[in-house]
């Protein structure tokens, strides 16, 4: 597309209004993309220490199996959730002493069995609200992410007000994932949706990370699963 701008004072109004929109822009705008176009990354299990059905992870002495229980939203059935831990149906009637004519009502919470359990989740975090088939990608608080540098007011700032911070930040899309709420990624571990970008719609996750070689070597992770959690115990 070709933008001719001629008289002087039209490009001082045009470099004027840029510059108010960069600087009203949240930190993971617009301008962020998936810092890595390198799609031959895409595979499902990628940790250091995470079971991919082969060796046996490595454990956490800190992060201790949690008794995992999963809170009913509208339009789910037992075979749905079964099939989003990886348990049997038979094993979720069984565990939860439901009769087989059990209807699910929103809000009921369910016991899930401990077969489905590559879910390691700290104590008190053990209620799943939701649980995602997710595509993960990487971005920065820098110009490369967010068009944003040092310099700038909204540097590093989320959508939620907060610093970004590595090990905790990832932006979603607040129309799936509730801004403040915490989830646990497979192989990755906690986080918290404190951010937003316009490529993120859907079950597609940005984890935040300071440095922009770790973001790019990241990738794209796809059909990762995602357990947004309600914080009861």
């Amino acid at each position: 597309m070709k933008i001719t701008v001629s008289p002087p004072i039209t490009r001082w109004l045009l470099l004027i209004t840029m510059t108010l929109v960069s600087l009203l822009l949240p930190v993971h705008s617009a301008l962020a993309v998936p810092l890595s176009h390198d799609h031959s990354a895409d595979y499902t299990c990628y940790m250091p220490g995470h079971n991919c059905g082969g060796d046996t992870a490595s454990t956490d002495d800190s992060e201790l199996p949690a008794e995992i229980r999963y809170e009913v939203r509208s339009g789910d059935t037992l075979y749905r959730i079964a099939r989003s831990f990886g348990v049997r149906v038979e094993d979720l009637y069984a565990v939860n002493d439901l009769p087989d004519t059990q209807k699910l009502t929103v809000g009921q919470v369910l016991d899930i069995p401990p077969l489905g359990a590559s879910l390691r989740l700290p104590e008190g975090e053990s209620v799943v609200s939701q649980v995602l088939t997710s595509t993960l990608t990487a971005y920065t608080a820098g110009a490369e992410s967010t068009g944003k540098s040092p310099g700038n007011p909204a540097y590093g700032i989320t959508y939620s007000g907060s610093r970004a911070e590595e090990g905790r930040t990832i932006a979603v899309d607040p129309d799936l994932i509730p801004i403040g709420s915490t989830v646990f990624i497979d192989g990755i571990g906690l986080r918290k949706a404190e951010d937003t970008g316009s490529a993120i719609q859907g079950p597609r996750i940005d984890i935040f990370m300071q440095d922009v070689k770790m973001a790019r070597q990241f990738g794209v992770k796809k059909n990762v699963k995602v357990y947004v959690l309600s914080g009861e115990s």
